[in-house]
């Protein structure tokens, strides 16, 4: 509520705007978060994605979470430990140079982001990440685009749940710092088929907590009236009509993936 307490979640969403049913938030940080507003409740049968009251008041939300996302990305950055602050670029912003390099699909390599098991859609702890698809063709730059494209994948999972749980997609709003890079939005936003959307805060929590702060002061009439005037759009990623039909058929194999490799990350788990 504006004038008590509210989760990270929410108060990330009131810093991006999400305060209107339609508006869907897309976080990468460590985890990654699908946040839709909710009018009125309403819950996925299966329990796969969580539904709360919002910090609006007298609003809901659903919202689906992958464990790994940009950890994915830090995951592989240690592991290779291949790039180093350089010419004034990040090792983020080398590992995305290189991946531009790559065609979508990363020819025909696939990445499970369960790397500490999965919540959405899975929620399964003993899920387990892999490379799918490795030849001798594959560089690091096609490991980096896989990597990329399957935290993409995994939260296309939360967000067709929520579809198909009634709630319409209108836009789709990124934050976090996985959406600072250019490549990663154009992805998203290829990868969901829906135009993806910045806006004058990319770390959102500590901005929706002041909103709502505000609010609470009576600095604005409501939450609502608070976003409207402190939150504006910034950029707009559209999706490519040829690399959406593309992952289309991707995100079908990557689906396929998990429920083949279950029993395996089962029996893995139980010898390690």
């Amino acid at each position: 509520m504006a004038d008590g307490l509210t989760a990270d979640q929410a108060a990330q969403a009131v810093g991006t705007g999400i305060v209107h049913e339609g508006l869907v938030a897309v976080t990468i940080g460590t985890s990654g978060v699908v946040f839709a507003h909710l009018d009125a409740p309403r819950i996925d049968p299966q329990g796969r994605v969580h539904a709360f009251c919002h910090a609006v008041p007298g609003r809901w939300h659903v919202m689906g979470v992958m464990l790994s996302a940009g950890g994915s990305l830090r995951w592989l950055r240690d592991a290779l430990g291949a790039w180093s602050a350089r010419d004034a670029l990040d090792p983020y912003e080398q590992m995305t140079a290189e991946a531009a390099g790559v065609p979508p699909g990363a020819e025909g390599l696939l990445f499970l982001p369960y790397l500490t098991g999965e919540r959405t859609p899975h929620a399964d702890p003993f899920a387990r990440g892999a490379f799918v698809g490795l030849t001798l063709r594959h560089t690091r730059a096609h490991l980096v685009r896989a990597v990329l494209e399957g935290v993409a994948f995994g939260l296309r999972d939360a967000l067709e749940i929520i579809r198909g749980m009634g709630v319409a997609v209108a836009e789709v709003r990124a934050s976090g710092g996985g959406a600072r890079s250019p490549l990663w939005r154009q992805i998203l936003a290829d990868v969901l088929g829906v135009e993806v959307v910045t806006v004058t805060t990319t770390e959102g929590a500590a901005y929706g907590a002041a909103l709502l702060a505000g609010v609470g002061a009576g600095l604005f009439a409501s939450v609502e009236a608070a976003c409207q005037t402190a939150v504006a759009r910034t950029g707009r990623t559209v999706p490519d009509g040829e690399r959406v039909e593309r992952y289309e058929a991707l995100y079908r194999a990557y689906a396929a993936l998990y429920p083949a490799l279950r029993a395996s990350a089962r029996a893995l788990h139980a010898l390690a």
